[in-house]
């Protein structure tokens, strides 16, 4: 959510360009205090970063003894990811001002974004001993206690920053999705257990169940999801947002009419989605499949969904078993966009690597000369692809041109070995396998080994992947290939 309502939108607007024009044409910038920090707000907010350094370095002239705007330049070296200059910008300001709480929390802020140590407890105590009033420091020591596991400091202090910000609690989401991607699955269960805590502590605040219904979400416990969105909604049912979130749990856990209708109502709230995907998918899932093939036809390119629409819509012909229609849908997404790989892994999948080898040969020179893919990920499909469909011949062919490309050549060395392997020609695709495995025995092998099961069965293979996984590696190994 933007910082500016919009009544203040158009008078921001307007003033963000006047500093522009004056920036650009190189007149001197003439602002008070609380315009700068508006304007260098927007820039910073909007990713205009070159103006946003403009405009700090303009306010520190103007205003030499603001230690805010010095904190700015720290929030901006940190958004163009230069964390020695945000933490040598920082510690300018320590030994120059006199403190304040934004320096502090500034600390803890940088450090979190560049995953860098720092103790963020003692920081924001100190930033709270000089303003106890600053909800944003107390949703970080909510995090920063969650991640030491105590829960009820963490409780104390993220009620705390509700009561002071009723923002706050939106603001919650956003640093718990965060801290949960950090955690390792014996300890998820601690955010259910925190939001279950601030809803008792907090029953009428909405986005406290929301915060508890995606936890329950992220923890695959849908119905406790459910239980948790139909609570919010009772709290406000014009909350489009409670809405989407339930839809998107009732068809995770297979409710897909209860689905429909709730993604039909957040469309009819929401005024900027159409949620043609979502639906669509619910639809397949009950096997209307004109409905759905219908429904992600209309999704247009900006909506967020959009990327997933070809696979939907193949997934639907396949399902009706019209495999030429899926073929013609893929050529001409092909035609529109030659290094769209999605739908070019998707049109290979429908293709017989004898038959149609040459249109095959053109979609991997698509795909590898795609700037948007990695090489190593369309080639680790296309090995998949080849080890199942008899395309051996076709695999060796395409990846032999990348043996000695130093991005992907000791993956090369495992999909050739893979082949040969196919072929029966266990010599050589051992050949291969031992090149891959001196120089990187883990934990590419495993990708290997899941390739086709068979080849652990091969006692020359099995030797080999023992060997080097348990690191008793030939002191002398021998160059097989020429």
């Amino acid at each position: 959510m933007s910082m500016y309502d919009d009544v203040e939108d158009d008078e921001l607007e307007e003033l963000a360009q006047e500093f522009k024009q004056a920036a650009d044409s190189g007149c001197p910038v003439f602002f008070d205090r609380d315009d700068f920090e508006d304007v260098i707000a927007l820039f910073l907010e909007s990713g205009q970063m070159d103006y946003a350094r403009k405009a700090i370095t303009a306010a520190i002239e103007q205003f030499p003894n603001e230690q805010y705007f010095r904190l700015q330049f720290a929030k901006y070296y940190a958004l163009v990811m230069d964390f020695d200059a945000a933490r040598r910008e920082l510690d300018y300001i320590e030994q120059h001002y006199e403190p304040i709480p934004e320096m502090y929390i500034e600390k803890v802020l940088i450090s979190h974004a560049f995953n860098k140590k720092v103790n963020g407890v003692e920081l924001l105590q100190k930033a709270l001993a000089l303003d106890p009033d600053i909800p944003e420091a107390h949703l970080l020591l909510a995090h920063e206690y969650l991640s030491d596991n105590d829960l009820e400091s963490a409780v104390q202090h993220a009620v705390r920053a509700i009561q002071l910000d009723e923002l706050a609690a939106e603001d919650l989401k956003i640093v718990m999705i965060d801290f949960q991607g950090l955690l390792v699955m014996h300890q998820s269960n601690i955010i259910i257990d925190f939001y279950t805590r601030l809803t008792e502590e907090l029953p009428m605040c909405g986005a406290l169940w929301s915060g508890l219904g995606l936890a329950h979400m992220n923890h695959n416990d849908f119905e406790r999801a459910i239980d948790a969105f139909q609570f919010q909604l009772s709290l406000d049912e014009e909350d489009s947002s409670a809405y989407i979130n339930l839809a998107e749990a009732q068809s995770a856990a297979g409710n897909y009419n209860e689905a429909l209708d709730n993604f039909i109502v957040a469309r009819e709230k929401c005024n900027v989605l159409e949620f043609n995907v979502q639906i669509g998918r619910c639809y397949y899932n009950m096997h209307d499949y004109e409905a759905a093939l219908y429904y992600f036809l209309k999704t247009t390119p900006d909506d967020p969904m959009y990327a997933f629409v070809p696979s939907e819509v193949v997934r639907v012909f396949k399902a009706q078993g019209k495999f030429d229609e899926a073929r013609a849908y893929l050529r001409n997404q092909i035609d529109k966009d030659p290094q769209n790989v999605d739908a070019i892994e998707e049109l290979i999948d429908l293709l017989d690597p004898q038959k149609h080898a040459d249109e095959i040969r053109g979609l991997c020179a698509n795909a590898i000369s795609s700037e948007f893919n990695p090489k190593y990920g369309f080639l680790s499909f296309f090995a998949y692809y080849c080890c199942h469909t008899e395309g051996a011949d076709l695999g060796i062919e395409i990846c032999s041109e990348y043996i000695d490309d130093p991005d992907v050549c000791t993956d090369v060395h495992y999909f050739m070995a893979a082949f040969y392997l196919e072929k029966g020609q266990v010599e050589r695709g051992c050949e291969y396998l031992e090149l891959a495995l001196q120089a990187d025995p883990q934990p590419c092998h495993v990708d290997f080994e899941d390739m086709d099961p068979d080849f652990a069965n091969i006692p020359e293979v099995a030797e080999l992947l023992r060997v080097y996984k348990d690191d008793e590696r030939p002191s002398d190994p021998t160059e097989f290939l020429n």
